[in-house]
């Protein structure tokens, strides 16, 4: 159906009222504006100009007419009066058409009609228009109907925590750039870190095809399988050359790369091993430092540890893998394939039909899960998924997990269809996770951004720490960041006694049961000496911390801010100190 409400101008057409043949510095006196529908076609005889009169005549159908939607149409709407109840409003709703841009349109479509010798179809266009109305009011009650829902699903699940918040030092925090962190692990007496890379072709450029989706034989539409929450985007290139979608070589799209911070220094350094020239994955695994990249057009496998070093032939040979963790092993994962390195052996973890998202975190297994977190596109939309092994094969996306948001209505075909996605404002960030851990007992936890903390335990029942930067139901995160209770965590991680060590930009927690207790609070520099609960709040955005001992933390930060190192000195005060990257190598 034609809605000329939801279209924008496609011209750059200009006709104005003046063009009718009159000298401009001749006063004119005001148009007759028409009463009726026969009236206004008359009237635009006279206002449109020969030339424009000559492109309506040679326009195919009515649908050209959108050209006049605006700003022709504006004035049509404005000097008419059709938003003002004038005589012609009143006409056209007579005839059935209610809403003024419906007005302008269907004088504009059977002014062409007029032209044509053609059929007006008011009856036809009336009917038209009232299901769009009829169909558009339906869904918006379904809408605020499925609002009031969620957010009664989300107020059962608040946990209800218990705050302690008294007086804790104040931390002033000189935020900076610097790279983009995915990974932070103590090793080799200091701290191994990833950093994201934009490859050669940016975020915002590729062209993406989708997995967990298939074309119905009988309707040619696209249906997700039950075996995938949603689809999963991958990247594909416009080769230059043949100007033909091709796979993206490794690298392409973005790749990690392994940097060392030395504690005696307090500098961070890249890390270079001879082996690999590209490096396009890195993690620390066991006691061991991997690098996964190319070297002369081939694949190259290469493991660093204290006293040896350990070259692997990679399992597949077409392309490299994300590189992760189980327990101390190392896993490679592909895109429809997953291995487990034990004993310099590659043993399979998956192999099936199940297209699986790229993770710039590192992936993780534990037990029968393996979990992915995407880098979405353009800093956006950093989604968790989790594959479940065994009999019964499912990948899983966190927001569409928790069951409250409706699924996506898929527009377009394959390979590249459009997700169009309604989500509650309640549920607003759940598909943006910063950060995530899973404890001993197999529950998920996930920091995702509006600063809201999730539980999602073994056996798939959801729970809500903190919603919008507070311990209650909040679903407005403005009014919950003016609170003095605001909490913002926005990274988190597991300790050795299963208590969760959580940071954000009001400060540093530790949250163990059912107490969470603020350890420090983080101010921007030279805010810091102010009781204020505005000015405690600093710039950082923390997705990875690793607590080094009692008296030292390193914090790693996303969207290229850097990594701070937050350290009690020998007087007792606490202090932060960027890290300066260096960009110099250190080879291992």
């Amino acid at each position: 159906m034609r809605v000329v409400l939801l279209l924008v101008a496609i011209s750059s057409l200009s006709v104005v009222w003046a063009q009718q043949g009159k000298k401009e510095d001749q006063p004119q006196p005001q148009p007759k504006i028409p009463t009726t529908l026969a009236e206004a076609h008359v009237a635009l005889e006279r206002i449109f100009s020969t030339e424009e009169l000559a492109k309506i005549d040679v326009m195919p159908s009515e649908d050209g007419m959108i050209q006049y939607h605006m700003p022709f149409g504006t004035g049509l709407r404005n000097s008419w009066g059709l938003w003002r109840g004038s005589p012609l409003a009143k006409h056209m709703q007579e005839l059935g058409f209610a809403h003024p841009d419906d007005m302008s349109g269907v004088i504009l479509e059977t002014f062409w009609c007029k032209r044509h010798g053609q059929d007006f179809r008011l009856k036809e266009r009336a009917a038209e228009y009232k299901k769009y109305w009829d169909d558009a009011k339906k869904a918006q009650e379904e809408q605020e109907s499925r609002e009031k829902k969620v957010n009664a699903a989300l107020r059962d699940m608040m946990m209800g925590l218990r705050f302690e918040k008294g007086d804790v030092p104040v931390v002033r925090v000189p935020a900076k750039n610097g790279l983009s962190v995915r990974f932070l692990c103590p090793f080799r007496g200091g701290v191994f870190l990833t950093a994201y890379c934009q490859g050669s072709i940016s975020s915002l450029n590729y062209v993406v095809t989708a997995g967990g989706y298939y074309v119905d034989p009988t309707s040619g539409e696209l249906r997700r399988t039950p075996e995938v929450d949603d689809g999963v985007l991958r990247g594909l290139c416009h080769d230059p050359k043949t100007r033909e979608l091709r796979k993206m070589k490794p690298g392409e799209d973005f790749y990690t790369l392994g940097f060392y911070f030395d504690l005696t220094e307090r500098k961070i350094h890249r890390i270079r091993v001879e082996e690999v020239n590209n490096v396009c994955a890195a993690v620390v695994a066991g006691e061991r430092a991997w690098f996964a990249g190319m070297t002369n057009g081939k694949p190259v496998l290469v493991g660093v540890g204290d006293r040896d070093r350990l070259t692997v032939p990679l399992p597949q040979e077409d392309e490299i893998p994300d590189l992760g963790q189980d327990g101390q092993s190392l896993l490679a994962v592909y895109p429809k394939t997953i291995y487990r390195l034990a004993d310099r052996e590659w043993a399979f973890v998956h192999s099936g039909d199940i297209l699986l998202p790229r993770s710039g975190l590192p992936p993780q297994r534990h037990g029968d899960r393996v979990f992915l977190r995407d880098e979405g596109r353009g800093e956006r939309s950093k989604r968790l998924w989790w594959l479940t092994l065994g009999e019964h094969l499912h990948l899983s996306v966190l927001d569409r997990d928790t069951e409250l948001a409706a699924p996506p209505v898929v527009r377009g075909g394959s390979p590249n269809p459009i997700l169009d996605y309604t989500t509650p404002e309640g549920l607003s960030g759940w598909d943006r996770v910063s950060s995530y851990c899973v404890t001993k007992s197999g529950d998920l936890w996930a920091c995702v951004e509006g600063d809201s903390l999730l539980r999602r335990s073994k056996e798939g029942r959801y729970s809500i720490a903190i919603m919008n930067n507070s311990l209650q139901f909040t679903p407005n995160p403005v009014s919950a960041r003016r609170s003095d209770q605001a909490v913002s965590v926005s990274a988190v991680t597991l300790l050795s006694d299963d208590t969760l060590l959580l940071a954000g930009d009001t400060g540093l927690y530790r949250l163990k049961g059912n107490e969470l207790v603020q350890e420090l609070a983080f101010a921007s520099e030279g805010t810091a000496g102010s009781n204020s609960r505005a000015s405690r709040q600093s710039d950082l955005s923390p997705n990875t911390i690793r607590m080094l001992d009692d008296r030292s933390y390193v914090i790693g930060c996303g969207s290229w801010m850097g990594v701070y190192l937050l350290r009690k000195d020998d007087d007792g005060q606490w202090k932060c100190l960027p890290l300066d990257d260096l960009r110099d190598v250190v080879v291992w």
